[in-house]
């Protein structure tokens, strides 16, 4: 199955709001395959989209640097507008001082992973999440896998909701700094 462009609009319009109150500006490559959301003012973080043929890539590359490192990849385009709620809530929660979106206690590690998924070595720096009952794969960093295996269940709305909830309210836990 192969995600259209006009799919990838619609779900960049529908968290418009959130992306542009976290402080990032969006932009669309002129190949229409590709979505730019960097952070302002400055662009120190850019983080693109991209369509290919195993579904959608996330990668971000920080001014300093020059290769851009995976960040999430996805078949589903519901997967990835998850993801991106989940990662734009954190952002907009640090930018107001509030405490960090927690799913799981810290510190995040590879046996926190939700019930029914596992997360194995991928080729290169990154991991692959799996669940017994799907044959879809997903890629990126232990802590996001782990953290999506947790709420990849729920709506993106219910994402948002608790994720601007100043007390993380009703999906998150409340950070306990101990």
């Amino acid at each position: 199955m192969s995600i259209a462009s006009a799919d990838v609009d619609a779900m960049i319009d529908r968290i418009r709001d959130l992306v542009i109150s976290s402080g990032y500006a969006l932009g669309r490559a002129a190949d229409g395959m590709s979505w730019f959301l960097d952070s302002i003012p400055g662009g120190e973080i850019r983080n693109t989209l991209t369509i290919d043929d195993n579904g959608l890539l996330l990668t971000q590359v920080r001014r300093a640097e020059t290769e851009q490192d995976l960040v999430f990849a996805t078949p589903l385009l519901a997967d990835m507008e998850k993801f991106l709620t989940y990662y734009f809530c954190g952002s907009l929660r640090e930018d107001k001082l509030l405490p960090m979106l927690l799913i799981v206690p810290i510190p995040v590690t590879i046996d926190k992973v939700a019930p029914g998924y596992t997360i194995t070595k991928a080729d290169g720096p990154r991991y692959e999440l799996h669940h017994r009952d799907e044959s879809i794969i997903r890629r990126g960093s232990v802590i996001d896998l782990v953290e999506f295996s947790h709420y990849v269940a729920l709506t993106p709305d219910e994402l948002r909701e608790s994720g601007l909830d100043p007390e993380d309210k009703p999906h998150f836990m409340v950070w306990q700094d101990t």
